[in-house]
């Protein structure tokens, strides 16, 4: 009686452990294309009005993230429509200006530091060629960095425009690919400076870990710190495969496209690795018909509301931000 009861417990053992790691099997190509095109279908008619509706304002979740993950998909060939890109970057390049990025003394240190630093990224991510008005937009960013090495954000808008860790990790990104010849050894410091702090913050958002080992990566910091980062975000994976912004939080698309794409960044996992593949499965169980992530706001409702298409009601902003790093972490994987 006792053999057949551990012979019929070790079978139930090995029809679960099958189970599970049949429900992770590499996603094919086909699916992870199908939902590509979905989400660029959405997110480029909703960019276009945004712009529409939000008067001379554009954005880091819509124009700045778009710039980045429409350009690699340009970039792998699939159809995108090059009068809304164009519109985005053009956004973009209009806010630095209008902005006056070369005034030092800008009393806007949100857009400064946190708006301008994305849309320095997005630039950087298209490889679009340095010129004047970013030359001082870099410089006006390395004035602010703090005494403790970092920069900050004082925008109550988790998890975009929040985080020291966050800020820091652009600003580091913007001096390495923006910086004016010759402030090219202030740079250097002002970066060695940075990694300094950087290493030491112990991150408590997913967030600040995912940006933290992006951060890190763009400044060439050690290997065995980036590694060390990395693995603390793989351990923060869930079970289904996904990752959650906060720990009270559920997983959802923006956590876990974000640490996929930092995974890939950093050259800590290949899009193949199992880990990876996990998330992939994740955000494709989780995306909707229409192409989109719903992904909840938690931020206070520090600026107007704007419509903009987006199917997702009041959540638009965040959802959009999420769907675009889900988008970006499937185009690492895509074939």
């Amino acid at each position: 009686m006792k053999k057949t009861v551990v012979i019929l417990l070790l079978a139930t053992i090995i029809v679960s452990f099958n189970t599970i790691s049949n429900s992770w099997k590499e996603v094919s190509p086909e699916e992870i294309n199908i939902a590509i095109n979905k989400t660029i279908t959405i997110m480029q008619p909703s960019d276009r009005m945004f712009l529409e509706n939000a008067g001379t304002c554009h954005s880091c979740h819509h124009q700045d993230l778009s710039a980045i993950t429409i350009f690699k998909a340009k970039e792998k060939g699939y159809p995108v429509n090059d009068t809304i890109f164009n519109e985005t970057i053009e956004s973009i390049l209009a806010t630095l200006k209008s902005r006056k990025a070369t005034n030092a003394e800008n009393d806007d240190p949100v857009a400064i530091v946190m708006s301008g630093a994305y849309s320095i990224w997005a630039l950087a991510e298209n490889k679009y060629p340095s010129n004047k008005i970013i030359d001082l937009q870099v410089k006006n960013l390395m004035q602010r960095q703090t005494k403790n090495g970092s920069w900050v954000s004082p925008n109550p808008r988790p998890p975009l425009e929040y985080y020291a860790i966050t800020a820091t990790a652009l600003v580091i990104r913007a001096m390495k690919d923006y910086t004016p010849a010759a402030l090219r050894e202030q740079a250097i410091e002002r970066t060695m400076k940075a990694v300094n702090w950087l290493s030491k913050e112990v991150p408590e958002t997913n967030e600040e870990k995912a940006f933290q080992l992006l951060g890190l990566t763009w400044a060439n910091a050690d290997s065995k710190i980036i590694n060390q980062v990395a693995n603390k975000l793989i351990a923060a994976q869930q079970k289904d495969g996904g990752w959650s912004q906060l720990e009270t939080l559920e997983t959802d698309a923006y956590a876990t496209g974000q640490s996929l794409h930092a995974l890939y960044e950093s050259g800590q996992l290949k899009s193949s690795d199992p880990v990876y593949q996990k998330g992939i499965s994740f955000l494709l169980n989780n995306q909707k018909a229409d192409g989109s992530w719903r992904i909840k706001s938690r931020s206070f409702a520090a600026v107007p509301f704007v419509e903009t298409g987006f199917p997702v009601g009041g959540d638009q902003f965040i959802s959009a931000a999420g769907s675009n790093w889900a988008m970006l972490a499937l185009l690492h994987a895509s074939k």
